[in-house]
């Protein structure tokens, strides 16, 4: 079905389309186009790991902490919090190298 267009009294030419939607129509001009996608936002991914309930929960704090006292979108805090562990990383393989040697 194609939009059908109305002369206006005004004779400034055709008034908005009305366009089919599910419950019916919808006067007035198409929706904008959508926004592109900033660089960052489409670079984002989503991942899954296996981890103690204890480090998840502390972690989870950590990130309502963090986003609550500054307003800071939650992905951009978890993005801050990773960042800060990969910057610890000689760090904690040191402290899991002693962990698992004690423990053979």
């Amino acid at each position: 079905m194609s939009p059908q267009k109305f002369q206006t009294a005004d004779d400034e030419g055709p008034s908005p389309a009305l366009t089919p939607h599910q419950e019916g129509l919808i006067v007035g001009s198409p929706a904008p186009a959508p926004a592109p996608v900033p660089e960052a936002r489409a670079a984002m991914t989503r991942r899954s790991w296996y981890v103690k309930t204890a480090a998840a929960d502390a972690f989870q704090k950590a990130v309502d902490d963090i986003h609550h006292s500054t307003r800071v979108p939650k992905h951009e805090v978890v993005a801050a919090l990773l960042e800060a562990a990969v910057g610890q990383t000689d760090r904690v393989q040191r402290k899991l190298g002693r962990s698992h040697a004690s423990h053979e």
